[in-house]
């Protein structure tokens, strides 16, 4: 990251070890200094948006599961087999007030909650005992991509070695068996929070959609105010268009759906380390491509060979086994090579 004969060798050794300890202290100070300043500010830990359930659920769209390489991805939908969210604590479960957002400290049998004992990332825990915990609602950033250890580490201060409740949806568990559940910690909406101060993005699906209209309030309160994951490039040109519905059957039909992007500026883009990520974990990494004004490249989902058809179009192949973009609603992050957002593309 950007922000910072003998007897010689012997005091710049020490040198060196102190800048390291003093690196390593701000950086701690910085993450702990967001959680100081916050009630201060008055937009921390204290929703400025009244926490209601959704009832038009109707109006949600399904999401892309992929598996943990970032390649591809099926619709994936767990089996409905529950009504009704629950609050569990580690001896019993109650009923939760959805209206309340399933505050679980005001649970009636008084449940005892559960002691995280590792963050695996920004959306992953560890219970006592060894249950791995998925966070409804939100994804954060895979490992080695901007903003990943922040969330990681923003989310060990607010929980780890502390107790938890947990509230459930509709899915017990997601592909990987790991158990999909709303995270409290006191007072703290924990999954929320992460979305709404910009470790997180939105990311749900049916039948786990309970506070998706918070979410998407939190995400517009992130985005707005420029935190975390929604800093702004100085790359402001770049317009970008989804084909995301390709003829036919979309799984024999991968190269049917393709991005455009267009150099709309008058300076020439170089794309290394730029990337393209959908609402779910497909990602995709640009090389090194002079984007000249004018011209557009055309990005497909499926397999190919990289070349020019023309002067102004440049074709790239993602390489996907499978489609990318959901055919009913998705959003399309642009990055470049710092991670700053260059572009957002929802539908």
């Amino acid at each position: 990251m950007t922000h910072r004969q003998k007897r010689k060798s012997q005091t710049c050794g020490k040198n060196n070890q102190m800048i390291l300890s003093k690196n390593l202290f701000v950086r701690a100070s910085a993450i702990l200094m967001i959680f100081c300043i916050i009630p201060i500010t008055g937009c921390g830990l204290f929703y400025d948006f009244d926490r209601k359930e959704n009832s038009t659920q109707n109006n949600i769209y399904e999401e892309t599961i992929v598996d943990e390489t970032g390649r591809g991805g099926d619709t994936f939908q767990e089996e409905d087999t529950d009504t009704g969210a629950e609050i569990e604590g580690s001896d019993s479960e109650g009923s939760v007030d959805g209206a309340s957002g399933g505050n679980p400290e005001e649970d009636s049998n008084n449940n005892p909650g559960y002691k995280v004992t590792e963050v695996i990332d920004g959306d992953t825990i560890v219970l006592l005992g060894g249950e791995r915990i998925r966070f409804i609602g939100m994804n954060t950033p895979e490992e080695g991509m901007y903003f990943y250890a922040e969330a990681r580490d923003v989310l060990k201060i607010m929980i780890l070695d502390k107790e938890v409740w947990l509230e459930k949806d509709i899915s017990e568990y997601d592909q990987y068996g790991r158990k999909l559940r709303y995270v409290y910690h006191g007072d703290i909406f924990v999954n929320l929070e992460m979305v709404k101060r910009g470790f997180a993005n939105i990311f749900t699906y049916p039948p786990d959609v309970k506070y998706t209209e918070q979410f998407l309030e939190a995400e517009r309160y992130a985005r707005e105010n420029d935190l975390g994951l929604w800093k702004s490039s100085k790359i402001d040109r770049v317009s970008i268009e989804i084909f995301f519905n390709a003829q036919g059957n979309d799984n024999e039909n991968i190269n049917g759906e393709f991005v455009i992007l267009e150099n709309i500026g008058s300076e020439i883009l170089d794309t290394s380390g730029w990337t393209i990520k959908d609402s779910g974990t497909n990602i995709y990494r640009f090389g090194s491509y002079k984007f000249n004004p004018g011209t557009r490249i055309i990005l497909f989902s499926g397999e190919g060979k990289d070349g020019s058809k023309d002067d102004d179009d440049w074709y790239m192949f993602w390489e996907s086994p499978r489609p990318v973009w959901n055919n009913d609603h998705d959003t399309l992050y642009l990055r470049d090579k710092e991670g700053f957002l260059i572009e957002i593309y929802n539908y």
